[in-house]
């Protein structure tokens, strides 16, 4: 028989981060937290799940929300989620876009 942590294991990606935003309300994420979370390389496979998952909450009557990446120098808010750099004053220093599902 197999274990509790063996079962998940086998659970994809998709499937662990959605149990982690849904299963966490009112409680949002940052890529760089959910990399660290669910043991993922990079921010940018995040950033991909995200775009894939909000298709399928979407079709469950949930939505992915997500703030905007912000710019701490200047305060501008700018449009993509994975931002780096502001475009107005080329700062790096981004608070970066946090995510959660809305029911």
């Amino acid at each position: 028989m197999l274990s509790e942590h063996n079962i998940n294991d086998c659970r994809t990606l998709r499937e662990k981060l959605i149990d982690l935003l849904t299963g966490n309300p009112g409680k949002s994420f940052t890529a760089k937290e959910i990399c660290e979370i669910l043991d993922i390389e990079s921010e940018a496979e995040v950033y991909a799940l995200i775009k894939q998952i909000a298709r399928i909450l979407r079709r469950k009557g949930a939505k992915v929300a997500f703030s905007k990446p912000v710019c701490r120098k200047c305060g501008f808010v700018m449009s993509k989620m994975d931002a780096r750099k502001c475009p107005k004053c080329r700062s790096e220093w981004i608070e970066p876009a946090k995510f959660a599902v809305l029911r």
